[in-house]
């Protein structure tokens, strides 16, 4: 599914299903979203660290500073339980709107004679 400006709620999601991997700074997540996800329009990166931001004040993220690369300190993120419970009801939520989704296409389908 396309992620416009709408569909940005769903950001908090991707971002910690992407920690499920590992630990990532923020660059490195703007760049998964950008190869995985189906963007309507461009996301800028604000968007990614405002939402990280957002995960850490609500104890989803913890960040630290990783200064063993060269080149600048890069923040860190890593998910934390109380990430990987918020993730769960990101999946519960997407897997009701999914259902509700494809019956809705079936529907059309049916009434319509129109396929993808």
């Amino acid at each position: 599914m396309a992620m416009s400006a709408k569909q940005n709620r769903h950001l908090p999601a991707f971002l910690l299903l992407f920690l499920l991997d590992g630990p990532k700074h923020g660059g490195a997540l703007f760049s998964l979203v950008q190869e995985t996800l189906q963007l309507v329009e461009s996301l800028d990166s604000g968007a990614i660290y405002r939402t990280l931001r957002d995960l850490e004040q609500k104890h989803c993220v913890l960040s630290s500073w990783n200064t063993e690369e060269s080149g600048p300190a890069k923040k860190v993120y890593s998910i934390t339980g109380e990430g990987l419970s918020e993730l769960q009801l990101w999946r519960d939520e997407m897997a009701l709107r999914k259902k509700n989704l494809d019956f809705f296409l079936e529907r059309y389908q049916l009434h319509s004679g129109i396929d993808d």
